[in-house]
């Protein structure tokens, strides 16, 4: 959400007990144009949206970036790295962003180092101000992913030393394509740059990974791919699923434990859509199917947080309709939120053929979330009578052991 305000719906989203945004960002290079100076009021308006959100009981992951002219390695980028000499200068400046912003009336805790920092440096005139990257060296066979574990190793303390509560991210990563599998054709060596920081000896200095994963419009009900981890509706599911479990095969190869992960940018899109195919009925659909999907997914695979991009979306991405119209997306967020809100996972549910889904156990109530991975409605037969069916937005359907599940999930509810 950016900003985070009423204007963007900041009350609709705690009104479904919305538990988290994203808020891109706080810039360096306005607070301390100057080493070693901090003009605070450049973020005045920043401080009055993380009252806001913080007053409605919704907590902020806040992006850091922006390296100020005195401190880039790269002199015509401020999406570029710091140099190595003015680590030090980040780490202070963190230490005060950080003791100044983790307590009341702001109370953020949740600290991403940059923004899809996994891309090659851009230069003034071609994006060297962009709100994301870019700290990927081509020439490094880990994308420059070193240079950043370095910087992190000196300003994670700085942080903690402020608050010991502070999370610090490693920064939303864009994990373009599958380094290990890659398509053909297709340069994924920026996808080396997490392995990169882990080789530099930072594994201690993180708490958790940040990274995005979005899937593309298919054209079609249901249907949707993301070709460059070979990621599709009908085989693996949400592309989320492929990018987390990459990064936790990295951990594990450097024996790093105990880290959590966030997927802090998900959502459908669709690529060179008009209005009436973004705005129509069959992609709006989709769009919420997927959404449940990914939700379900993200949950199922234990990632801490999973933000939808973003309230009004890029290529129609939109959680909300235009003019902040609560349709079919945010009805179906609403509704599995409440639903699934602190459900932990039972099990995959795998028994019927050319169906997906997951079981969670809610405590009170045991629930399957169930789509068809394929352009075919599947009939199934379910163990016992469930307690309720629920369609995609919560409207309550016939209860019986004969099912139908076709491309827009629907949840069978059993009692305890």
């Amino acid at each position: 959400m950016d900003p985070v305000s009423e204007v963007n719906g900041l009350s609709q989203l705690a009104a479904v007990q919305t538990t988290w945004t994203r808020r891109n960002g706080l810039l360096w290079s306005s607070v301390e144009p100057t080493e070693g100076a901090r003009n605070w009021s450049a973020i005045a308006g920043l401080e009055q949206e993380l009252i806001a959100a913080s007053q409605k009981g919704v907590r902020v992951v806040l992006i850091v970036r922006s390296t100020p002219t005195w401190a880039r390695l790269v002199s015509d980028s401020s999406c570029g790295p710091i140099r190595a000499d003015k680590y030090a200068a980040f780490g202070a400046f963190m230490r005060d962003v950080v003791a100044r912003y983790s307590v009341a009336p702001y109370n953020v805790k949740n600290w991403e180092i940059w923004n899809e920092q996994d891309i090659a440096v851009k230069h003034a005139g071609n994006g060297g101000d962009d709100e994301y990257g870019c700290w990927g060296d081509p020439t490094d066979a880990y994308f420059g992913g070193g240079a950043y574990g370095e910087m992190l190793k000196v300003v994670a303390p700085q942080m903690k030393s402020a608050d010991a509560q502070a999370q610090v991210l490693v920064g939303g990563l864009l994990l373009d394509c599958d380094p290990i599998n890659p398509p053909t054709g297709k340069d994924c060596s920026p996808a080396k740059f997490f392995e990169g920081i882990l080789r530099s000896g930072a594994g201690s200095a993180f708490d958790g990974v940040a990274f995005h994963a979005y899937d593309y419009y298919s054209y079609s009900l249901g249907k949707y791919s993301n070709s460059n981890w070979h990621s599709a509706w009908n085989t693996t599911g949400p592309v989320l699923i492929a990018k987390e479990r990459f990064l936790k095969q990295i951990l594990a190869a450097y024996n790093v434990t105990g880290k959590y992960l966030m997927n802090t940018e998900s959502a459908l899109l669709c690529f060179g859509c008009n209005d009436a195919a973004g705005n129509g009925d069959t992609f709006r659909a989709t769009k919420a199917s997927y959404l449940v999907q990914a939700n379900a997914a993200a949950m199922a695979e234990g990632l801490k947080v999973n933000v939808w991009y973003n309230v009004h979306g890029w290529f129609y991405s939109g959680l909300f309709d235009p003019g902040l119209v609560q349709g079919y997306t945010f009805r179906a967020f609403n509704f599995e939120r409440q639903l699934l809100r602190n459900s932990p996972l039972s099990r995959s549910v795998t028994e019927y053929p050319n169906v997906m889904g997951y079981e969670f156990n809610r405590g009170d109530m045991r629930v399957w979330v169930l789509w068809s991975a394929t352009t075919a409605s599947q009939a199934i037969t379910l163990p016992a009578m469930p307690g309720a069916v629920y369609d995609t937005f919560g409207a309550s359907q016939t209860a019986s052991t004969a099912l139908t599940v076709d491309q827009l999930p629907v949840y069978v509810v059993w009692n305890p």
